[in-house]
């Protein structure tokens, strides 16, 4: 069951970072090109960012709280878990900068579905699903450069 969670994180965490590029790329195009038209391809693409980071919020806990291997670290004092590099990553790293990325995301969807004017609702997606974005692919870097 853990393989099959893990896989499915996984899964979900590719196709997030493919959504959230195609994302902040064609909102930063409508917002240089100020675009007059908010359309119904960014709100698709906006609702998909989102709900992919809270499925992934989920499966992440169930993977660290609920499936974990308990055997695959022997961890006694907080001293241990900084010392196992990969163990902090995914404890304390991964965990703030995903966390942070939702809470962007969400305020950026706030933000745009609250405002009128479509070149607002470009300029508030390209800040805040593009800053989203940026710390995820830096979350991604970490893990290729721990592992």
């Amino acid at each position: 069951m853990y393989n099959l969670i893990l896989n499915i994180h996984i899964w979900t965490s590719l196709l997030f970072v493919v959504i959230s590029i195609v994302l902040t790329f064609r909102v930063t195009k409508g917002y240089f090109q100020k675009k007059e038209h908010y359309g119904k391809t960014c709100i698709y693409l906006e609702n998909s960012f989102i709900i992919l980071l809270y499925l992934g919020l989920i499966l992440g806990f169930l993977l660290y709280f609920f499936m974990e291997p308990t055997n695959k670290y022997v961890v006694k004092s907080v001293a241990d878990v900084n010392r196992i590099l990969s163990l902090r990553f995914w404890s304390v790293e991964h965990f703030s900068v995903m966390l942070f990325a939702l809470i962007l995301a969400q305020i950026g969807k706030i933000f745009t579905s609250k405002s009128i004017n479509h070149l607002l609702k470009f300029k508030y997606a390209m800040i805040y699903y593009g800053s989203a974005t940026l710390a995820t692919l830096i979350s991604l870097g970490f893990y290729l450069a721990y592992r």
